[in-house]
């Protein structure tokens, strides 16, 4: 019988971060509500997932891919592997320490017009990261997401939002299936506003939760800088009309110089 969740771990050089994150997961899970199974993919990155393996055994799944496919391919290659209503994408540099984060967010799918939801990211302080989101209303949102950018600004309650972020994204199966998955055009970043994006154009909402949290630590696998010019181009060439993309980026400019 397939589980209700399959949660996706993708492994690139992170099996120390993976190894931390197993235990609080795990722990969350068998709290939860749901029937779950953990999958993990080594990414091709040539770390030696033999422990986890081992310590791991019969609780966690070990796959190996015979390429790096990024991020969204190898969240893609997963759960081609697996069959569960809802799918939950956690990255390496995740910690579940406070409880009740993987039920918080499952409630939300219980309403069929929901098709992805995330939780608040902390950071190392504890002080809520920034980008564990893009706003969806207010005109600083409209212009920043029709220039390919986003909007962040704090929130306490939940809130229909643009996109939630990939390290802890929770997404119902049969949507995450309609639009295709993850488009791994994307190969780090932008993948998950590109695919919040298909998910709301077919007519799901992504809700972000800021009453349950995790941690995270952030930029363990690769630089912003170096993949980051690439994924902001394929997001504006696969989404914006060249000239509504110009007309967004002038607004844009002009916004953010009169923050």
């Amino acid at each position: 019988m397939s589980p209700d969740l399959v949660v996706q771990i993708v492994n690139f050089r992170t099996q120390d971060h993976v190894a931390r994150l197993l235990p609080g997961l795990l722990d969350e899970l068998e709290r939860g509500p749901a029937s779950f199974e953990v999958h993990v993919l080594e990414n091709a990155s040539g770390d030696d997932l033999a422990a986890i393996r081992r310590d791991w055994a019969g609780r966690v799944h070990v796959h190996v891919s015979d390429r790096n496919r990024g991020f969204g391919g190898g969240h893609d290659e997963l759960a081609a592997r697996t069959d569960s209503r809802t799918i939950l994408c956690v990255n390496p540099d995740v910690t579940v320490d406070r409880p009740g984060v993987v039920a918080g967010l499952l409630r939300h799918l219980e309403d069929p017009a929901v098709a992805a939801a995330g939780p608040l990211l902390r950071t190392e302080d504890g002080t809520p990261q920034r980008w564990d989101h893009g706003e969806s209303k207010g005109v600083r949102a409209h212009v920043a997401n029709g220039a390919g950018h986003a909007h962040w600004q704090p929130r306490t309650a939940p809130t229909d939002v643009a996109w939630v972020a990939g390290a802890f994204l929770l997404v119902r199966r049969s949507a995450f299936a309609a639009v295709g998955g993850f488009d791994e055009r994307f190969f780090l970043f932008k993948e998950e506003e590109d695919l919040c994006l298909q998910l709301r154009r077919a007519g799901g909402r992504v809700v972000y939760d800021p009453t349950v949290s995790v941690a995270h630590v952030g930029g363990v696998v690769a630089d912003r800088d170096v993949h980051m010019p690439d994924s902001v181009a394929a997001y504006v060439a696969k989404n914006l009309r060249p000239r509504q993309r110009r007309l967004y980026d002038a607004l844009y400019t002009h916004v953010t110089r009169r923050i």
